[in-house]
């Protein structure tokens, strides 16, 4: 097998290294979370894995093609590389540094093809074009490693150095053997720097790719423990409701039970943590039935009937007024609501409902309507008398509106709670009744003449 085979079979092999690479780019590109200068990244690796493909297929395609191309399409992904480097790091883009580069390339590579040619020469005018885009992206690397990261980094940037050194002493050895250089010539060098750069740059890429996956797995950490911390810190907030509350998950198992819960039911949390099959209603109605929350995560005609007041506000289920015969000694009323809970994809994951103990309210209304009704009858039994009374002024009778007269007695007794107790007055009993009055001389000493036995 001859060398010049297999120097370009190490071409095409690198060429096929970035190739894959950039698929790799572009599958996280698509299917995961990136960061700034990923996508340049992404670019880049595709740029060179074409660049090395236009200078393996040189001979079918024309020479020129291949030499502009080629070369061209290695440098601007150095160049893209390196912008990437800059936005991954939050740095300031350079523009110009970026564009100048590879313009003064295009101008070596076009001097050293029409004027001079030289093939050293373009080999390395296209090193130095990649050394001067590749150093400040290792020194970046080198010197903005985060704390934590560091290893990862300063690697890279050690192969980017490494990557860069070899490029120019590649160059600098093809300038050396002159203008009878040959590209694909037997050279046992050539094929060892052709080794060791596919070598270096799978490093340089796949250390591009850890970077974005260490970045994005730094943030899930620290988004797990902010999330952690907020639940925990829902949870304490949960539990120290004043109202009684309890959530469930969309399997509708008990995953929070607050203390107030555990406080109007007597039922510690521990006891129905975890459970489902309505085990929460035990201890609210002694068997096991939908409540509230039950009925947000499945839809039940039926059973929604058995609440009085039930209503539907919005993405919440509430009623005014339930009875718990089993809490307390009398029972229980509550007010009840329950309402979904989402997660971030705004799927449903569960849900909770609070209760309000409304029993002394209750009991204060049964008691007000209670006192309302027996006033209500009172007033109903009390007739008003309005008006003026038609009296006969010989026997006092009065005459009613019927035309009839009747006694004085019976006419307030029908109109009035009044009752009359009869008697005679010292003045009626001198008029009419002066037989009856005993003689002076049987009074005795403490009694008086207007005294009725």
């Amino acid at each position: 097998m001859e060398v010049s085979l297999d120097i370009r079979t190490l071409f095409a092999a690198l060429s096929i290294v970035l190739a894959c690479l950039a698929a790799a780019f572009s599958f996280v590109l698509f299917t995961q979370k990136t960061y700034p200068g990923f996508k340049q990244w992404t670019l880049a690796s595709l740029a060179m894995a074409l660049g090395y493909l236009f200078i393996v297929l040189r001979g079918p395609v024309p020479v020129l093609v291949s030499i502009m191309v080629g070369n061209m399409l290695l440098v601007v992904g150095s160049s893209l590389t390196f912008d990437g480097t800059r936005g991954f790091l939050g740095l300031k883009p350079c523009p110009k540094f970026q564009v100048i580069i590879p313009i003064a390339c295009l101008a070596g590579l076009v001097w050293f093809y029409w004027v001079d040619e030289f093939i050293g020469m373009r080999a390395m005018v296209v090193s130095v074009a990649g050394a001067i885009l590749l150093f400040p992206v290792a020194w970046m690397f080198i010197s903005h490693s985060p704390r934590g990261h560091r290893p990862l980094y300063l690697g890279t940037g050690i192969i980017f150095t490494l990557f860069s050194l070899a490029i120019v002493l590649r160059g600098a050895d093809v300038v050396a053997a002159g203008y009878n250089f040959k590209l694909f010539a037997q050279s046992n060098l050539q094929a060892s720097f052709f080794v060791f750069l596919i070598l270096l740059q799978a490093s340089s890429f796949i250390g591009l790719l850890l970077m974005n996956s260490q970045r994005m797995s730094s943030e899930l950490r620290q988004s797990r423990a902010e999330l952690a911390a907020n639940v925990e810190n829902m949870e304490r907030i949960l539990d120290f409701l004043p109202d009684p509350a309890w959530v469930v998950d969309r399997r509708g198992r008990v995953t929070h039970w607050n203390q107030a819960m555990e406080r109007l039911t007597g039922v510690p949390a521990a006891q129905v943590l975890g459970k489902g099959e309505y085990e929460h209603a035990l201890p609210l109605y002694g068997e096991r039935r939908p409540c509230l929350v039950d009925l947000m995560l499945k839809h039940d005609p039926e059973w929604e009937t058995r609440y009085q007041n039930l209503e539907r506000r919005g993405e919440m289920l509430a009623t005014s007024e339930s009875f718990l015969p089993k809490l307390g000694e009398k029972g229980t009323y509550v007010a009840g609501s329950a309402t979904c809970l989402l997660d971030d994809q705004g799927r449903v994951s569960g849900a909770i409902e609070t209760l309000r103990d409304i029993t002394e309210a209750k009991r204060s209304q049964q008691e007000r309507e209670k006192l309302i009704a027996e006033l209500t009858a009172a007033l109903e039994k009390v007739k008003t008398l309005k008006g003026l009374i038609p009296i006969c002024s010989h026997c006092k009778s009065i005459r009613r509106d019927e035309g009839y007269w009747e006694q004085l007695e019976t006419f307030f007794s029908d109109h009035a709670e009044v009752e009359f107790s009869h008697g005679i007055c010292p003045d009626c009993l001198e008029k009419y009744y002066q037989d009856f009055k005993h003689p002076p001389d049987e009074l005795g000493d403490g009694d008086h003449s207007d005294d009725v036995g």
